[in-house]
């Protein structure tokens, strides 16, 4: 019930954001959401319990807490914890384009990478980029470039994680289409997608590894290309007629034929 009231509650947020209705403006600068103009007399007090305010609060808290815990892996256990609370909110400000920069917003597509929840940062990824959002004050990657490095790697180091999230994968590659991104990290997710499609579709693996050597000659994957070609190579013999095998197969006709056919009668004894 709370997740569906937040999605309702993100809506009507983002809705009042977008709206042009003069009626509108004081609550929308009482929120800090828009500079009064000069020539407008706008007296308001900030609500501090509106529920944007809450959720905003609620993320401090969590981000307060992470910062005083020094141990990495009880910080994504956390975050797994907590990510739950915030889904309604998620969904609230998904349903709604275009956007302005929504810095919570993009928090918890940092902790959905970390909790493995790589479908749902996915999604806030694409709404963000859609929408021109940035990460947050201290981050020196794009929202790109960071979900796919930070995604690559827990693909890169168990391939069962890449099968399952094969899908995935391939949309995190399209997410960084025409984004800045170093070619090492690009490379990262091809070798991914290399993995994921190794055993089901070989020739598309072989591919990803390929223009994954291309970016990076070292991101890893020289083995199962040699492997790859060594398989495509051995299934396209067996799928084809053997050369040499065929040209004995035409000199055994030709060989019985000529033993049915009479001699010629210049070699007959005249009678």
């Amino acid at each position: 019930m709370r997740q569906d009231r937040e999605k309702k509650l993100a809506e009507k947020r983002l809705r009042m954001e977008l709206s042009a209705d003069p009626r509108l403006l004081k609550k929308r600068v009482a929120k800090g959401l828009e500079v009064a103009p000069e020539n407008a007399t706008v007296q308001a007090d900030i609500d501090a319990t509106t529920p944007t305010a809450n959720i905003e609060l609620r993320l401090f808290n969590h981000l307060n807490q992470l910062k005083d815990n020094k141990s990495v892996q009880d910080k994504i256990e956390l975050k797994k914890q907590w990510l739950p609370e915030y889904y309604g909110y998620i969904d609230g400000c998904l349903a709604i384009s275009p956007s302005a920069q929504n810095t919570s917003l993009v928090t918890l597509m940092i902790w959905a990478v970390d909790a493995g929840q790589y479908e749902l940062a996915v999604r806030i990824a694409e709404y963000a980029l859609l929408n021109d959002m940035v990460m947050p004050e201290g981050h020196s990657r794009g929202i790109a470039e960071f979900v796919t490095e930070q995604c690559a790697s827990d693909f890169n180091d168990d391939i069962d994680l890449a099968i399952e999230n094969a899908e995935v994968i391939q949309r995190i590659i399209d997410l960084g289409v025409g984004e800045q991104m170093v070619d090492q990290v690009r490379a990262k997710i091809f070798r991914s997608l290399g993995d994921a499609l190794n055993e089901a579709q070989p020739v598309e693996a072989l591919n990803a590894y390929k223009n994954a050597l291309r970016l990076n000659s070292k991101v890893g994957c020289k083995k199962e290309v040699a492997a790859l070609e060594k398989l495509l190579n051995k299934q396209s013999t067996e799928s084809s007629p053997d050369a040499t095998v065929g040209s004995q197969a035409d000199s055994t006709t030709a060989s019985a034929a000529a033993e049915s056919v009479p001699a010629s009668t210049d070699s007959m004894p005249v009678e």
